[in-house]
């Protein structure tokens, strides 16, 4: 340990970098394989600060763990800082992950102080025990647990049938604005969402690389034109080359209040999951991730239409002083 060289990050150690999040994947399987465009990402993200806020830990020449944190500061809810890590599994069980969720917590507890009162949270696969025992011992607890859920596109597809007043169309910028306003109040009863800013969106949806406009639906509201509800797809090749099924990822479905309950979103996504069948690119599953208490009753709709369970995170949670 006392070798151990800690270090900020620059963009230089980027292919050791890569290497590491490889190594740490081919072990824990969260289904994530990045390349140098997802780096670029990480390093451009809104809610980044590497240069302040993450850590690189050495061993000599090798990058044998990192530690990066997001701060999305609250609007609606509490201001959040994301702790996202890692340790190459040669290097396990001799104490880094300890030191490093130390560090990530002194340094969260900084920018806490400059923000007011924030949660640090940090996602947990149901099988890495050791995180699970190393982020309760720090005084972390669960708040919240998430699915991720997959549909085979061989599977037919049930007839749904049309919505009165709503006109199903496209995906296409000129509903950008409109689609986010849809979404900041579809996601407004939702643990742990915060309105999007234009960067923001466009960095988690329409302005990214993955994005597919072609598998994106809106529902239109005929009588005022705005969007009464949506389907945001995408899709990640980076995945697929390390062994991941070609999947289309649903990234975002959501349903204006006064539409709800009338079949809206279970019409959206039979359109789309038929797009995603017959689409070119030959993908093998639809997958979508999904809050277990989300308020809306998705998870039981999800499963109505077919979906099973691929793997469960649980999102753990210790609250920082301001």
């Amino acid at each position: 340990m006392a070798d151990l060289r800690w270090a900020a990050p620059s963009r230089a150690d980027d292919e050791a970098w890569l290497d590491l999040l490889a190594a740490v994947e081919a072990v824990d399987g969260r289904g994530e394989a990045y390349d140098h465009l997802d780096v670029d990402d990480e390093w451009a993200s809104v809610w980044a600060h590497p240069e302040t806020d993450s850590v690189l830990v050495w061993d000599g020449a090798d990058l044998v763990a990192f530690g990066w944190l997001k701060t999305q500061v609250g609007e609606a809810q509490a201001h959040r800082i994301g702790c996202w890590g890692g340790v190459r599994p040669s290097h396990r069980g001799r104490g880094i992950g300890r030191r490093l969720l130390a560090w990530q917590l002194r340094r969260s507890t900084e920018v806490a102080a400059g923000l007011g009162p924030a949660e640090l949270v940090v996602d947990v696969l149901d099988d890495q025990h050791d995180l699970i025992d190393l982020v309760r011992r720090a005084g972390f607890e669960p708040v919240r647990r998430f699915l991720e859920l997959v549909r085979p596109t061989t599977a037919p597809v049930p007839e749904v049938p049309a919505v009165g007043g709503l006109a199903v169309v496209p995906w296409c910028g000129d509903l950008e604005d409109a689609t986010r306003a849809a979404h900041r109040e579809a996601f407004a009863d939702h643990w742990g969402s915060e309105p999007r800013g234009t960067d923001a969106w466009r960095q988690c949806y329409t302005g990214h690389r993955g994005f597919r406009p072609d598998l994106s639906l809106v529902a239109l509201d005929e009588a005022t034109g705005e969007v009464a509800a949506f389907v945001l797809c995408a899709a990640y090749p980076t995945d697929w080359e390390a062994g991941v099924p070609r999947e289309a990822w649903i990234n975002a479905v959501g349903t204006r209040r006064r539409w709800r309950g009338r079949g809206v979103a279970c019409r959206l996504l039979g359109e789309v999951l038929r797009l995603v069948a017959a689409s070119g690119t030959g993908f093998e599953r639809a997958i979508l991730g999904v809050d277990c208490e989300n308020p809306t009753g998705a998870l039981a709709l999800y499963r109505g239409l077919g979906f099973t369970d691929l793997r469960a995170t649980t999102t753990y949670r210790l609250l920082l002083p301001g």
